[in-house]
């Protein structure tokens, strides 16, 4: 696939401050952009302790994202399906970063029969019932315990990488990631001329990037909807 020109060589220092902006800007009563705090509220989803679990932490970290989690979600996440999704998070590393993910073991980690689009197609209620979990904060969510393997996917940055809805957007970022060999380095290049110092994955700047670029570009952010598959 064609990038979005923001991630080329010839700009990585344009992407480096839009990184630096989203992350350090300041705002009404020395507040900073809310999905800032995403990355690392309560030391962040994928340390060992909570990894194979979905915390209320994760929640509050997903609604810092300008995402409102319906209540019936909130119980079936936390109480209801508890052990399935833990069981299901248990399968999915927290080791391996998507642009390491080779094309022959691909379908192991992100196919249809993979652990994650198991947990991806539960959180969404696709083969039981809805309870209000769209294609972006399902993503949030798996993005929040899987930082470095699921990228987040919303109505800025899936037009800027050519999706029109949710389908086949992990083979698309693979393909992305994997396709240009120095898109992972130039990820390094831009958070390294950003001076944040945060623990942030590749796959968060990457969305960063995309997100505050479509931003200046116009686009707006629509709401999550729960009937995308």
């Amino acid at each position: 696939m064609t990038l979005p020109e923001i991630l080329t060589s010839e700009h990585v220092n344009n992407a480096a401050a839009l990184v630096r902006d989203y992350y350090t800007k300041v705002y009404r009563h020395d507040l900073p952009r809310t999905g800032s705090r995403f990355d690392n509220w309560a030391g962040g989803g994928d340390r060992s302790e909570i990894a194979n679990e979905i915390t209320a932490d994760d929640l509050v970290a997903v609604s810092l994202l300008s995402i409102r989690f319906p209540a019936t979600a909130a119980i079936g996440i936390l109480e209801t399906r508890s052990d399935d999704i833990a069981g299901l998070l248990e399968q999915i590393p927290t080791d391996r970063a998507l642009h390491e993910v080779d094309a022959k073991d691909y379908e192991g980690f992100l196919g249809s029969d993979s652990p994650a689009n198991k947990l991806w197609r539960l959180l969404r209620g696709t083969d039981t019932y809805r309870w209000g979990v769209g294609a972006t904060t399902a993503s949030k969510i798996l993005a929040r315990k899987r930082p470095h393997l699921i990228p987040i996917y919303d109505s800025v940055v899936a037009p800027l990488m050519g999706l029109e809805s949710a389908d086949g957007q992990w083979t698309r970022w693979h393909a992305a990631l994997t396709g240009d060999r120095g898109l992972a380095e130039r990820l390094h290049a831009i958070r390294e001329q950003s001076e944040i110092n945060l623990q942030i994955s590749d796959l968060r700047i990457m969305d960063v990037v995309l997100w505050m670029h479509g931003k200046n570009l116009g686009m707006t952010v629509q709401d999550d909807a729960p009937s995308e598959q």
